[in-house]
């Protein structure tokens, strides 16, 4: 803010200018000017800008000021941890299964892996070789995925319109 208001032409700064400058709502640009000791213009609040630029410096050197940036840095690196993109993955990565899933494709996959029609199986000797393959098969199909899909979907088997099985059902009298 310091820096910005530097680079301004105007001595006085107000509500709307405060809001333009540092990208704040009507109600945050007017709390920081009040805060900041500006005082009432018509129906709204100015300070001169090197006033503000004084203020801005004091609260900036105030170790409170400090412990409150600091604490909101922690939160928002806690909820940063918490977002599913940035959370550690729980499958134990080593470096042939790396060089596996940089270069996985379905036509490459592991003989453990099989793929037919309507049908999914992973032959596997512990948890960590399940999720293993289990990651190699997601590299492979996010690559592949037309490949992969025309693979494993079953494709509907439909009869002509006006087909003779369609219109009547079969029963053991009407064939004897």
């Amino acid at each position: 803010m310091i820096e910005t208001l530097a680079l301004v032409d105007r001595e006085r700064i107000d509500r709307q200018t405060a809001e333009r400058l540092f990208d704040l709502r009507k109600t945050a640009a007017f709390q920081l000017l009040r805060r900041m000791g500006a005082e009432p213009v018509g129906h709204s609040l100015a300070i001169s800008r090197a006033l503000l630029m004084a203020r801005l410096r004091e609260v900036q050197e105030h170790p409170q000021w400090r412990w409150e940036r600091e604490r909101r840095i922690r939160i928002r690196d806690r909820i940063d941890s918490l977002r599913v993109n940035n959370r550690k993955s729980l499958v134990p990565i080593d470096s042939a299964l790396r060089q596996a899933t940089e270069t996985a494709e379905i036509d490459g996959l592991p003989a453990t892996i099989q793929l037919s029609r309507g049908l999914l199986a992973i032959h596997c000797s512990d948890m960590q070789d399940l999720l293993g393959q289990l990651v190699l098969l997601a590299q492979a199909a996010d690559r592949n995925y037309e490949d992969l899909r025309k693979q494993i979907e079953v494709a509907i088997q439909r009869l002509p319109a006006g087909s003779a099985s369609l219109s009547r059902p079969k029963n053991s009298a009407q064939s004897a």
